[in-house]
């Protein structure tokens, strides 16, 4: 009998330490969402890889802005201070509309398009990791430096943001 009244008191314990923990996460969380909503749209990350991202964070960086004539440009981006629209069913939406200007570096526009890349993502929680690739292949682009610019418009919350980054293509 004692060993049981030990039991269940362990169990008792470790399940008020357990709900204890999660509503001290729930209080950071809520403080972090704060801070959040004050943010503007912007970038935690912006880099040059090698290939396609396989989600957030998880991607090889070229640590290079020299591309061969021909070879795609990736670029991989995390923004941050975007917005959610909340959705029927308990459900968040993040929504962004690129933009594509990419110029010599004297200011020649090589091309510039307008909704380049779309990137849409529903979810059950409010995330605040998203990433996003952006690709692009050039054919007929000759070898010199250039200007790559998206504009990335956060369509739950009505901003936008500018990344710009040096290109080098190469023979």
């Amino acid at each position: 009998m004692r060993a049981f009244i030990t039991a269940f008191a362990f169990i008792a314990l470790s399940q008020t330490a357990h709900a204890d923990a999660v509503d001290v996460l729930t209080k950071a969380e809520t403080k972090t969402y704060e801070a959040w909503g004050k943010l503007p749209l912007t970038e935690r990350a912006v880099t040059f890889i090698t290939g396609p991202s396989q989600g957030y964070g998880m991607y090889q960086d070229k640590q290079s802005s020299i591309f061969k004539v021909g070879e795609k440009i990736i670029t991989y981006v995390e923004p941050i201070g975007y917005s959610w629209k909340e959705l029927p069913g308990d459900m968040y939406e993040m929504n962004f509309v690129s933009d594509l200007l990419f110029k010599t570096e004297s200011g020649e526009v090589v091309t510039d398009q307008k909704g380049f890349a779309k990137n849409v993502l529903q979810s059950h929680n409010a995330n605040m990791e998203f990433s996003m690739d952006f690709t692009l292949t050039l054919t007929g682009v000759p070898a010199g430096k250039y200007k790559l610019q998206y504009t990335i418009h956060d369509m739950s919350g009505n901003q936008t943001s500018v990344v710009e980054q040096d290109v080098t293509i190469v023979e």
